[in-house]
């Protein structure tokens, strides 16, 4: 809950003693929530909710991505799993086939690329290829 405080205060562009004048309630509530010293009470989720109505109940309470309500949950992170010994051999293999494909680089559309990647491995059958975009949204492409 601690890191949760923290990420209103960064998101919303406040300090503790702000957060805690939104929220009606005396700044040592704020520190001894941030410092690790005494969780927040109902009282206070309540007041994060209604001072915040865009922030995302089930992440406040449940730990459910989004954050704000009409952002779109991340899928999760491509680097962080882990794998077997067999899949990273396998991994690795995919990735040496892949270091050989050249991309244009010329502002091209996706769907290109894909065709041209697609058109040079042709010992693999590719069955998706999704393309992540900065502003958190994505493109799927099915062959």
């Amino acid at each position: 809950m601690i890191e949760k405080f923290k990420k209103i205060m960064e998101k919303e562009g406040l300090q503790p003693r702000e957060l805690a004048a939104k929220l009606g309630v005396q700044p040592s509530a704020i520190s001894h929530i941030i410092n690790g010293r005494n969780n927040p009470g109902v009282a206070i989720l309540q007041s994060v909710m209604t001072a915040f109505p865009n922030i995302n109940p089930e992440w406040l309470m449940l730990d459910k991505e989004p954050m704000y309500k009409n952002e779109r949950a991340i899928q999760g992170n491509l680097f962080g799993q882990e794998y077997t010994q067999e899949s990273k051999i396998e991994f690795s293999e995919r990735q040496e086939s892949a270091k050989s494909v050249e991309i244009p680089q010329q502002t091209v559309e996706p769907q290109t690329i894909i065709k041209e990647v697609v058109r040079q491995i042709p010992s693999k059958e590719i069955l998706r290829i999704v393309v992540y975009y900065s502003d958190n949204t994505f493109e799927e492409f099915r062959s």
